[in-house]
């Protein structure tokens, strides 16, 4: 077996491509700019490697993984986050003299990564998404405020971007939700006025709201031909008015199978990536909601559930080997603890949300065995290094360098 280098070792995403690889032979480098966290305590880490943080200046983390990856014999780069990826990226003719990426090119990485142009892309292929506005002054919103069906989400086009080599993370949060008219303009006035000198006039989208429940259609591609499928349906997420899952079971809907399909195709898709829709079970309405063309947080239950899509792609990237996996158990179900679920508990009794607080506590506790994201009796330790990423994210809230969203403020 080869060697491969994963960034982010302190995403769980990254602890799940760590376990699938190393338990299957492979020479996993583990990377984070932490020397403390789940990825490094994990018995299927073969090497740590540090580099500087993409997040307080994107050059010296390019530079320093360049020098890594000239000197060191290494068959794969997964980048794990858009921390990550899209510097990579930006660079990725230089870094493939040394080593395959595992990402598309930056311009087609940018369909995904610019929520504007997936609905354009998804629009060309006559795929559903919700009524969509580019706004790029506040005189522009006034003139289309009396057309919408409110409520309305504001949401950036982009969640990452860099701001003199500083990385700004904006999320779609509570506060993006508009209810009227008056609302959206004062609620879109306020961001502007937060991020002014920050963000281009562009930068931010207005999307009416659709009913659903999330699904999410993760796929390997390559070439166009599909090499694995997989979907889950949310069953909680944090925060509850949209985000990452905490709870979610495996599931089936050949409709968005075929909608993830062909929109990655039209992209020119190549790797992985995640689809998210917003399903109405009763009727089968589906929206798009956005592309995340990189590994996903909920990749433990994919993996477990019986599509193994880290080390297929390493055998296609690495072997040549496209070995097909569309075949997984229906009805799996797996939790992310730590933080993750907690917060959803949290986060759904500070906004009454699912009835009284005796419901929402009852929901939490009868999920108490289900497997898990990060806790894992075969590889403890992470655990360990997990509670250790949540003091750190409450120091970075304590500095005002992040919100309690996750959302990442440059100073």
């Amino acid at each position: 077996m080869g060697s491969v280098l994963v960034t982010d070792a302190s995403e769980r995403a990254a602890l799940a491509v760590i376990r699938s690889l190393g338990k299957k032979g492979v020479k996993v480098f583990a990377a984070d700019t932490k020397s403390f966290n789940a990825g490094f305590l994990s018995k299927y880490c073969a090497f740590k490697v540090i580099y500087p943080s993409p997040v307080k200046n994107k050059n010296k983390f390019v530079k320093s993984l360049l020098h890594f990856v000239r000197n060191t014999k290494l068959n794969l780069l997964i980048p794990i986050t858009d921390f990550t990826m899209m510097p990579i990226l930006e660079q990725k003719d230089e870094f493939e003299k040394y080593v395959k990426v595992a990402a598309p090119s930056y311009e087609i990485a940018m369909k995904a990564y610019d929520k504007f142009q997936t609905v354009n892309i998804a629009h060309k292929c006559g795929i559903p998404y919700p009524r969509t506005f580019l706004i790029d002054r506040y005189e522009a919103l006034k003139e289309i405020t009396d057309e919408l069906n409110y409520p309305v989400v504001i949401k950036p086009r982009m969640k990452v971007f860099w701001r003199n080599e500083k990385a700004v993370m904006i999320k779609v949060t509570p506060s993006s939700y508009a209810y009227n008219k008056m609302d959206l303009l004062s609620k879109y006035a306020s961001l502007m006025n937060k991020f002014k000198d920050v963000v281009p006039s562009d930068f931010f989208i207005i999307q009416e709201y659709v009913q659903g429940t999330g699904y999410g259609v993760e796929v390997l591609i390559d070439n166009s031909n599909v090499v694995a499928l997989f979907m889950h349906k949310r069953l909680r997420e944090y925060p509850i008015t949209g985000g990452a899952s905490t709870l979610r079971v495996s599931v089936w809907n050949r409709m968005l199978a075929e909608y993830s399909v062909k929109l990655l195709r039209e992209m020119n898709w190549q790797g992985v990536a995640m689809v998210e829709f917003k399903l109405k079970e009763e009727s089968g309405e589906a929206n798009l909601i956005e592309v995340n063309g990189r590994f996903w947080g909920s990749l433990p239950l994919a993996i477990n559930a019986g599509v193994d899509f880290p080390f297929l792609l390493y055998k296609l990237m690495v072997e040549g080997d496209a070995i097909s996996a569309w075949n997984y158990k229906l009805g799996f179900v797996e939790r992310w603890l730590i933080p993750g679920d907690l917060l959803w508990m949290f986060d759904s009794i500070f906004r009454n949300h699912e009835g009284s607080k005796f419901n929402i506590l009852r929901q939490f506790m009868t999920t108490p065995l289900l497997p898990d994201d990060i806790i894992s009796l075969d590889d403890l330790a992470p655990t360990i290094g997990a509670l250790a990423e949540v003091l750190y994210h409450v120091i970075e809230i304590s500095r005002r360098e992040r919100t309690i969203y996750g959302e990442v403020l440059s100073k």
